[in-house]
């Protein structure tokens, strides 16, 4: 039965990995991942990294780890971004870096455009299988095959609401080898449109509504939409439905300043569910800024510190 399982996870696999990138519960968290023009503002210097599980339950299901490191100077910033995506027995290492520039357009209001350009390599080992009943020829022995692909953005943000395009992969790779005659190219066009706005922005309680749209070429469009909420700056929950029939439910605490740590746990309501577990991710690091204030900076000073002291009069 496991056998049989893992071919139908490969196959189903196969096709979302020819046309499709993994999907993230996290996304605004991770805007550095697919738009290069995202700029975090609170420090200048920082990173995050996100683990995924999906299906656990299931042998060979998709496994994430993505890493990243940015630093940022007088509206120049630089990204540097490590990808590794695994699913059965096909594997994906990106190595990546971005560039993005940001201005102001008015006192609230920023736009910032970003590039990037990523190393990207693709293997697999088909004598992991097992088969029951012979072998397909296309099927045997290990491949790995490289490219270079380039993308870029643009992200506006302002007090209260925010929306990005992003691009991470801007041409089709043709892949030559044996594996191409199975799935074809590896790499697609990916765009991602996303977009918030802060209803509530009050200290003890924050509501900001997020959504994200996924086009890629030969791919159902997918849509994320989410409930954000910030509880005395201190804790994050969120509760989001993805069409593709997943309900996705978030967890977190930032523990100083905009270092965070937040869960989230996809509910699948399709049928893949029922055959394994559920999906998890977590990620840790910094990136809360755009869900506060971050062009008003807050000023802790003492009650009397401007205050003039009452000179004392050396006539008495």
């Amino acid at each position: 039965m496991r056998q049989i399982l893992l071919l139908i996870v490969l196959l189903i696999g196969v096709g979302a990995f020819a046309q499709n990138r993994v999907n993230y519960s996290q996304y605004m968290h991770n805007h550095q991942i697919f738009n290069p023009a995202y700029v975090e503002h609170e420090t200048n210097l920082g990173g995050s990294v996100l683990y995924r599980r999906q299906w656990m339950g299931i042998e060979g299901t998709p496994q994430t780890f993505i890493g990243n490191v940015f630093y940022g100077f007088r509206g120049h910033n630089f990204n540097v971004q490590f990808l590794q995506d695994q699913i059965t027995v096909f594997k994906h290492l990106e190595i990546g870096g971005s560039y993005s520039y940001a201005i102001k357009l008015g006192r609230n209001t920023q736009m910032s455009f970003g590039i990037k350009a990523s190393y990207n390599q693709q293997s697999g080992n088909y004598d992991q299988l097992t088969f029951y009943e012979g072998s397909d020829p296309y099927m045997t022995g290990s491949f790995k095959f490289t490219d270079v692909n380039f993308g870029a953005g643009m992200f506006v943000r302002s007090k209260h609401w925010h929306v990005g395009l992003g691009a991470p992969y801007l041409f089709n790779n043709g892949n030559v080898g044996p594996s191409s005659k199975m799935f074809g190219d590896l790499t697609y066009q990916h765009f991602f449109l996303t977009g918030g706005y802060r209803f509530v922005d009050e200290y003890y309680f924050k509501f900001y509504p997020t959504a994200m749209i996924k086009w890629t070429k030969g791919s159902p469009l997918a849509i994320n939409a989410d409930m954000n909420f910030i509880l005395r700056e201190r804790f994050w929950a969120s509760a989001g439905y993805r069409i593709d029939n997943t309900v996705i439910l978030s967890a977190g605490i930032i523990l100083w300043e905009n270092f965070k740590i937040i869960y989230s746990y996809d509910l699948g309501l399709g049928k893949v569910n029922r055959y394994g577990g559920m999906t998890h991710e977590v990620s840790m690091g910094y990136g809360m800024s755009m869900f506060k204030n971050s062009f008003t900076k807050r000023k802790y000073v003492k009650r009397n510190m401007w205050r003039k002291k009452p000179r004392r009069s050396r006539w008495k």
